[in-house]
């Protein structure tokens, strides 16, 4: 290339979006570069236009780049200009019939400027070897996947291909070798994040797990801290009681009996409470006999339900074991039935029933009480919550649903309720892993006091 003449290149490409990036690296090199957009097109520019060098594309719509370069170099007008295929394609096949064409030189797409450059650079400093210029004698032979090709490209286009291939392959593995790097580099990075999140998750867990331990030691202390003076109040009271003669002391002393047992009540279920963990059993393998529990609870409530007329119905069968320890389940029965005659009506009904369901048991406690709001059926379950706080019932502490569902997690069980709406009733379910022991003996209904 002299001052008096650039260098000028012919871009044969369909696509304006490639040809313009081509455009744009040659111009920035000095280069004078022009487009066609198809190789008719091509023709009609080189009839009255001298170019130095031709870059096409192969795959365009009309005359491909194989039969364009043809074409060319059996013109003796035309023959002498070097030609480089710019293309997607990569099938060794496809680089063979680019020789056979006479193609100078390959560039794979994407184009890179220092590819694109180099490329264009071997070829137009070495003096031109027009491959219209020679007999199939000079053609070299080449047998690929049983197919006999003659290759019309000049033994220096070959080399200079080769040396092409090789930088490329050489570019590609050092482009690999830096992403593999940059990968290892990534990983490792990653490693390590994960192993500060790991190791920060771990004395978080640490930090969670000494805080619920104080919280159950505090509770524990706290509760035997009020459990000590109200154990003598509580055995001496009632005792005081039935000494005093005075009618009007006997009145305040009977207060102060109720309120102690409601006190010492709440304590025992708030220390019950803090120590239903994963620690506080160790047999999980364990039955209980529901329906036997069933009747020994109904039983302790006699007097209640006999009191507010309520009509127990108990289709538990005989025999019926669900996968909890007897302590627990007799915790659970009996929380849910007081639950059900606090909140029930006067001559109302309860219903018990155990009962397999897809691959579970379930116990169901339904009442014909007060029934539950949207709300309270959300917050039924939570420590000291009071589903009717009108009644100002102090022997209530909200404690028993919430040790409920603490006992059947335990077990991997869930507990939920339903209910149509205030005034309705509701029905609490417990929802336990099936032990395929429930007998298949008929259902026996109990009622009234019998229960």
């Amino acid at each position: 290339m002299t001052a008096s003449h650039k260098f000028r290149i012919l871009v044969v490409e369909d696509s304006k979006t490639q040809a313009d990036i081509i455009r744009h690296y040659l111009t920035q090199e000095g280069y004078e570069a022009e487009w066609v957009e198809s190789p008719a097109s091509a023709f009609l520019v080189l009839d009255h236009t001298p170019f130095d060098l031709i870059l096409t594309d192969i795959v365009m719509p009309g005359m491909d780049g194989y039969t364009f370069c043809h074409l060319l170099r059996k013109d003796a007008r035309f023959s002498h200009i070097p030609i480089i295929f710019v293309t997607q394609l990569s099938d060794p096949t496809d680089i063979i019939r680019g020789l056979c064409c006479g193609a100078n030189n390959f560039i794979i797409k994407p184009v890179r400027r220092e590819q694109l450059i180099r490329e264009i650079s071997l070829v137009a400093d070495r003096p031109n070897h027009p491959a219209s210029n020679r007999s199939d004698s000079d053609r070299i032979p080449f047998v690929y996947e049983g197919h006999e090709y003659l290759i019309s490209s000049s033994r220096e286009d070959l080399l200079c291909i080769l040396m092409s291939i090789y930088q490329t392959a050489a570019l590609k593995n050092s482009e690999l070798e830096q992403t593999t790097r940059e990968l290892n580099d990534f990983t490792s990075h990653l490693e390590e994040l994960v192993e500060e999140r790991t190791q920060a998750l771990s004395v978080t867990n640490e930090i969670v797990e000494h805080l619920l331990m104080q919280r159950t030691d505090l509770i524990t202390r706290i509760g035997h801290d009020l459990k000590t003076p109200l154990t003598p109040l509580y055995a001496f009271l009632p005792y005081l009681y039935q000494k005093e003669s005075d009618e009007e002391k006997k009145e305040i002393l009977s207060l102060l009996v109720k309120d102690v047992t409601v006190l010492k009540h709440l304590v025992d279920r708030i220390l019950k409470l803090s120590h239903i963990t994963l620690d506080s059993f160790s047999d999980m393998k364990t039955s209980a006999d529901i329906h036997l529990i069933s009747l020994e609870v109904l039983g302790n409530h006699s007097y209640l339900l006999e009191q507010k007329g309520i009509t127990v119905k108990n289709f538990i069968r005989p025999r019926t074991c669900i996968r909890m320890s007897h302590f627990h389940a007799m915790t659970v029965m009996e929380n849910l039935v007081s639950n059900a005659i606090m909140y029930n009506k006067d001559m109302g009904s309860i219903t018990l029933t155990c009962e397999h369901e897809a691959k579970k048991q379930v116990l169901s406690i339904q009442d014909t009480g007060i029934g539950l709001t949207h709300d309270q059926i959300g917050r039924v379950f939570d420590d000291f919550y009071k589903a009717d706080e009108s009644r100002h019932d102090h022997s209530v502490h909200g404690l028993g649903l919430a040790i409920v569902k603490r006992i059947i997690a335990l077990y991997g069980g869930t507990v939920s309720v339903k209910s149509p709406g205030p005034g309705d009733g509701s029905t609490f379910q417990v929802f336990l892993p099936d032990t395929d022991s429930i007998s298949e003996s008929p259902p026996v209904q109990k009622g009234g006091l019998h229960g």
